[in-house]
């Protein structure tokens, strides 16, 4: 079973369960309960049954299938997870196609900042002149590097020409505004680069996923899970996103609250500053 396929029976299980959900906890409700097992005609026809339920079920923007164009850049020196933590998320979103763009007129694999290799899909030719996301991952040197990059920057401002929603997580909100596309708007990046941003004539927020009419901007790498389920919802409803949520079991429980400079030690968050400081300066004179 693939994950779009396990998705669809997730989503049909939701509208099924929610009434016993919402009912009152039994004393023995912390122990865990083994269904009994069906017969394949018996799971089938609880499943057409649950199917059925769901299909009433009126939330909204609620969308099961759909059909968005999903083109997410690739260039080399990428933060792998800034990539593959929305992809995730869209990839699971079923009828959705998705478009991940080489930096060149072939399908090679990009190496990310971490080595983590990825194979894109499609060349910047062969991507759609019109798509409902435009997706730009952000990274350190490699974000630097195609910064200067004019072929990519170009693109970036093509298909945004277009596109539905123009997305970043991470420092790729730099991409977006090297690429003319944050004047005048709010918007977030990872917390070393968020000053930069007022460079390119935005207003930088000190937020986990900030919006600006069609402009949606994440913060710093994981925050592409919370910028993903954002996104989903906007395009799938409230519901479609729950259901990716607990299909991830994204329910995060840090063993350690230093994941904000607020948060962290004086010690722990000057050192990463200072760490950061020639990449920082680099990107300034970038701008």
């Amino acid at each position: 079973m693939n994950r779009r396929q396990f998705t669809k029976l997730a989503l049909i299980g939701s509208a099924s369960l929610a009434p016993l959900l919402s009912c009152a906890a039994s004393p023995d409700s912390h122990k865990t309960s083994v269904p009994p097992p069906l017969s394949k005609n018996e799971a089938d026809a609880k499943s057409k049954k649950a199917h059925e339920a769901f299909m009433s079920v009126k939330d909204g923007n609620f969308k099961m299938m759909g059909e968005e164009h999903i083109g997410m850049v690739l260039y080399q020196g990428f933060a792998a997870l800034d990539m593959v933590a929305p992809h995730y998320l869209f990839a699971s979103m079923m009828g959705a196609k998705i478009y991940l763009i080489s930096p060149t007129d072939d399908l090679k694999p990009v190496i990310s900042g971490e080595k983590l290799a990825i194979v894109p899909t499609h060349t910047q030719q062969d991507c759609p002149k019109n798509l409902d996301i435009l997706f730009i991952p952000g990274g350190a040197s490699g974000t630097l590097a195609a910064m200067k990059n004019t072929r990519l920057i170009d693109f970036i401002a093509n298909r945004a020409a277009t596109a539905k929603y123009l997305t970043s997580v991470c420092t790729g909100s730099l991409l977006l505004g090297k690429a003319g596309l944050l004047k005048g708007k709010k918007a977030t990046s990872h917390w070393v680069a968020l000053e930069l941003l007022s460079e390119f004539g935005a207003t930088p927020v000190k937020q986990r996923v900030v919006w600006d009419g069609n402009l949606v901007t994440g913060g710093g790498v994981t925050a592409g899970l919370d910028f993903g389920l954002e996104i989903v919802a906007a395009l799938r409803g409230k519901m479609y996103a729950e259901v990716l949520q607990l299909q991830a079991e994204y329910n995060p429980a840090p063993p350690f609250d230093s994941g904000s400079p607020d948060k962290a030690s004086p010690f722990v968050k000057d050192n990463i500053t200072d760490m950061f400081a020639p990449l920082i300066q680099g990107m300034r004179e970038a701008v």
